[in-house]
């Protein structure tokens, strides 16, 4: 059977001015947090700190680094210093558990010797020992 895979899973949907709803909905707080901060805060006050967040809105929405969100790289960033390091090794099991097996003695006593077997010598150990010894 063929099945017909989605594309672009991870990918939100955009609403308007390319912006997902979550950003939408935090641009329209930081806009009525600024109004409110315009009647309260004096007036030389006010525009660095507007410029500022608006940046830092800018920075957060826009800027990714490697498919994740600043927001998201700070706060995984975060996790990871917070969290204790204790790492534990599990021995993974094979597919087949070895077992020592012993090979039973013959009674009589006579065991069974395997004769010992010398490789023939290299022709390069033969040259070898022909110029240590000087021979041609």
């Amino acid at each position: 059977m063929q099945f017909k895979v989605p594309k672009f899973l991870e990918r939100e949907s955009t609403i308007a001015f390319g912006l997902t709803f979550k950003s939408l909905v935090i641009m329209g707080g930081l806009g009525l947090g600024l109004f409110f901060l315009y009647y309260v805060l004096p007036k030389f006050i006010f525009p660095p700190l507007a410029i500022l967040s608006g940046l830092v809105f800018i920075v957060f929405q826009f800027v990714k680094i490697q498919g994740q969100s600043l927001f998201e790289l700070i706060a995984h960033s975060l996790s990871f210093f917070v969290s204790p390091r204790v790492y534990f090794w599990q021995k993974k099991e094979g597919l087949m558990a070895l077992k020592a097996v012993k090979k039973k003695k013959e009674k009589d006593g006579a065991e069974r010797e395997t004769p010992l077997r010398f490789a023939p010598r290299s022709r390069i150990g033969k040259l070898k020992s022909k110029i240590d010894i000087g021979q041609r």
